[in-house]
């Protein structure tokens, strides 16, 4: 089920992109003129925008492993020279436990200016990066998957940044059309968004982010659109 903060969360990506149509401009200026909160998140969110175009924040790669990274970053290549056009259909769904309401926004505006960063300097993956245990900036995790639904295989690395944690998924085996969404889980239960795939019929390798800091997290959860975890990984703690 669709909330008001999913529609909320689109418009606030489509417009840190610079995606927005007239009317979406129109329905975005309505919703932050009436809640100020709202209007405040969104400032915060320009001004991140802003410090990394202008190069104020540094944008750390993680350490390539077992070629992952290496086909993560030709699917950027593919979609950037096929120019497909932009979908912002759907949002994340509703959850089983209670959510930062702003943190789907801040997730895809990550995205967004990791792609930008991405394509307009040298690959991203040529650079050195850290290594160490859980939670070192910069470094890749690897974690253990554990697949709930029989046929579907999911694989995926972990990226501790300053603004959050970065997830590296492949996956396989996931219903043609049908969407799921990444969800990292606080000790407390705490709900973090890192983002929503659609299923195909070839394997899906993406970048997911989400606004939770690696120490925060103790679990991650691929879910259908009726809350079914179709697999999870229990995360170690930092």
């Amino acid at each position: 089920m669709r909330t008001p903060d999913d529609r909320w969360a689109e418009l606030s990506a489509a417009a840190l992109a610079g995606e927005l149509s007239r009317a979406e401009a129109a329905e975005f200026d309505e919703l932050r003129r009436a809640d100020p909160a709202r209007e405040r998140e969104y400032a915060e969110m320009q001004d991140l925008v802003r410090r990394l175009r202008q190069g104020d924040l540094t944008w750390t790669a993680p350490r390539e492993s077992g070629g992952l990274a290496d086909r993560i970053s030709a699917s950027i290549a593919r979609e950037d020279a096929e120019t497909a056009p932009s979908s912002r259909d759907g949002g994340p769904v509703a959850s089983r436990r209670r959510r930062t309401w702003w943190t789907p926004a801040l997730a895809a505006a990550c995205l967004v200016v990791g792609l930008v960063v991405g394509v307009g300097g040298a690959n991203i993956f040529d650079r050195p990066v850290p290594s160490g245990p859980p939670g070192t900036l910069g470094a890749v995790e690897q974690i253990t998957v554990s697949d709930d639904t029989a046929g579907v295989d999911v694989d995926a690395q972990l990226v501790a940044h300053t603004w959050g944690t970065e997830a590296y998924l492949e996956a396989s085996g996931l219903d043609v059309g049908a969407r799921y969404e990444l969800v990292f889980v606080g000790a407390d239960g705490t709900e973090f968004p890192a983002g929503e795939v659609l299923g195909t019929d070839v394997q899906i390798v993406c970048r997911m982010n989400a606004a939770v800091l690696r120490g925060d997290t103790v679990r991650m959860e691929l879910r259908d659109t009726g809350d079914l975890v179709v697999a999870h990984a229990e995360l170690p703690a930092v």
